[in-house]
């Protein structure tokens, strides 16, 4: 039976529909998966100083991931048939002046982050006083997420520093890409009429899956700018070069943290002292960066 195209002459809330049954089916395929590799279905509260239980947490999460976000676009892109290239927007060359535009956005966006990520935590604290258990459920599973993030990033060569790139930045930056921006945002763009509003929808939906409340201001904002990449390129590439870069950063700066003996406390490398101007002129110049991305990509397609 050939299933190829089935989806074709659907709607595009049908499709979003099938799209999210199609994610659940896969989830539980990779969270079985995964589990078949141990035994231990405490694993993530296990001794996380073993090398040999964060090979096998790093493992669970690799195929949990393809399972997540790589498994289900490439069905759905089966499904409606066609080129899976040109449904998923990869048909487009690479160009390097946008290349170039998108290095430039995503180390000037560290600064907005970081910003981004002082009002969160003061947001979550001013909550305090009105749902207490909840601001302290969110902190333990903060805290629980940070230890196993700080054991996933220590590195002690140059082995460790490439399979994390892989995991944490190169899988993700494909995987999420194609969920959120090639498949989620186009569908959400169709059946809203609005590119912005898909766009805020999409990164909200991105930011809130991760089930990280102390990032989800930073990373809704991240959510935002791949968005627009996306948007304004036709070019899922671009997200994808950004999301990457964002990633691999963060890897790069644990590894370097790590090779000179430095704080690798996390919320402590986290924790920056920017203020209002900074702030504005980063907010300004990636802007401007945005700006000339969508001069120079609008000018490709006349």
């Amino acid at each position: 039976m050939n299933l190829k195209g089935i989806y074709k002459e659907k709607t595009e809330g049908q499709k979003l529909f099938f799209f999210v049954l199609i994610i659940f089916i896969s989830s539980i395929v990779g969270f079985l998966s995964s589990a078949i590799i141990t035994t231990d279905t405490d694993i993530l509260r296990s001794d996380l100083t073993n090398p040999d239980n964060i090979f096998l947490i790093k493992l669970m999460q690799l195929i949990t991931s393809v399972f997540i976000f790589i498994v289900p676009p490439l069905l759905l892109s089966y499904f409606e048939g066609g080129n899976l290239f040109n449904n998923l927007d990869l048909r487009k060359k690479i160009k390097r002046q946008n290349v170039l535009l998108i290095i430039l956005i995503m180390l000037f966006s560290q600064i907005l982050v970081a910003v981004s990520m002082q009002w969160n935590l003061e947001i979550i604290n001013s909550l305090k006083s009105f749902i207490p258990s909840v601001v302290e459920s969110m902190k333990l599973m903060e805290e629980n997420a940070k230890t196993i993030t700080e054991a996933f990033l220590k590195m002690e060569n140059t082995s460790d520093l490439l399979f994390n790139l892989f995991l944490i930045a190169f899988i993700p930056a494909i995987g999420e890409e194609m969920v959120f921006r090639g498949v989620l945002q186009k569908k959400l763009h169709f059946m809203l009429q609005s590119p912005h509003l898909a766009i805020f929808v999409s990164s909200f939906i991105f930011s809130a899956i991760h089930m990280q409340f102390f990032g989800f201001l930073p990373r809704f904002i991240l959510g935002i700018i791949l968005g627009y990449l996306f948007y304004y390129s036709k070019n899922l590439w671009m997200p994808i070069i950004a999301h990457f870069i964002n990633n691999a950063l963060a890897v790069l700066i644990m590894y370097s943290a790590f090779a000179n003996k430095l704080n690798t406390d996390i919320s402590e490398i986290e924790k920056t002292d920017i203020n209002f101007l900074q702030a504005s002129i980063s907010f300004v110049v990636v802007m401007l960066f945005i700006y000339l991305f969508k001069k120079i990509n609008s000018r490709e397609e006349i």
